[in-house]
């Protein structure tokens, strides 16, 4: 005879909905500790609303298995060498282009404009891929070609992402170098701009680097937590510049879920 889940005699079964076993508990414990970079067990349980038992049981094991070590200034837990090993694994495997191509799709797809991922080299960024949408663009550029930092979307979106002082390097050397346009008597000016991209959420160029264009653009971030590329939107002044406002925010929230792809974690505030 088959057995039953209360209710009376000859009634069918009722489902029970499985709840979160040893290995949801373990890895929400490694999840929290990403983000928290250590914790207490009493700490974890609470975050967690394990009982005290449990989170003790369920970090030995983590524990012996390599995934937690302990702080030995606190005896705080912190991510193992087995996460290490295993975050390591993901990163390799993880190509910045590859990552990017369904953002760069998804953003093509919804702005009909053209779309470019750059990365930094020294005080330019530069073009590694390019999507074109089908509304003429104002401004083409082939792969490997390069964009002030100061005055694009690209460069302006990436400065905003660098901390405070990295930030003032770069500047520096934006002043000192003969290359650049950016004196000491410009480079306030670039500062309060860098202000508000960040203020803003998204980096803006209107006419700034080309009278024809206009575009909108946003930082990439890897597991660093630093910017390692940025990703901008373009098209013909007159038609995208009214459109940046909307762009901009799906710009920067494209690109922070690429960033999530590649391993970021952001601070908490």
């Amino acid at each position: 005879m088959g057995e039953f889940e209360g209710g009376s005699p000859g009634a069918p079964a009722k489902a029970r909905e499985p709840g979160p076993g040893a290995l949801d508990r373990g890895l929400a414990i490694l999840d929290h500790l990403a983000q928290a970079r250590n914790s207490s067990t009493a700490e974890l349980a609470e975050a967690l609303g394990l009982t005290r038992s449990t989170a003790y049981r369920l970090v030995d094991r983590l524990r012996t298995l390599g995934w937690l070590s302990q702080v030995p200034a606190t005896g705080h837990w912190r991510l193992g060498p087995a996460a290490v090993r295993l975050a390591n694994a993901a990163v390799d495997s993880t190509s910045l282009l590859d990552a990017a191509a369904p953002t760069l799709r998804e953003l093509v797809e919804s702005t009909q404009e053209t779309v470019s991922l750059a990365v930094p080299n020294g005080m330019t960024m530069v073009f590694i891929h390019r999507e074109r949408g089908p509304r003429p663009a104002a401004v083409t550029a082939e792969l490997g070609a390069a964009r002030p930092m100061h005055n694009t979307s690209l460069g302006r979106a990436y400065l905003a992402a660098l901390p405070d002082p990295k930030l003032e390097e770069l500047l520096v050397e934006l002043v000192r170098s003969p290359e650049s346009p950016v004196s000491a008597a410009t480079v306030s000016a670039l500062h309060t701009e860098v202000v508000r991209t960040r203020e803003r959420g998204w980096s803006e160029d209107r006419r700034d680097f080309d009278a024809s264009s206009c575009c909108c653009g946003a930082a990439v971030y890897d597991h660093t937590g630093l910017p390692v590329a940025s990703i901008s939107v373009a098209g013909v002044a007159e038609r995208i510049e009214p459109m940046l406002a909307e762009y901009g925010p799906f710009v920067a929230k494209c690109c922070a879920e690429l960033s999530t792809a590649l391993g970021y974690v952001a601070p908490t505030t």
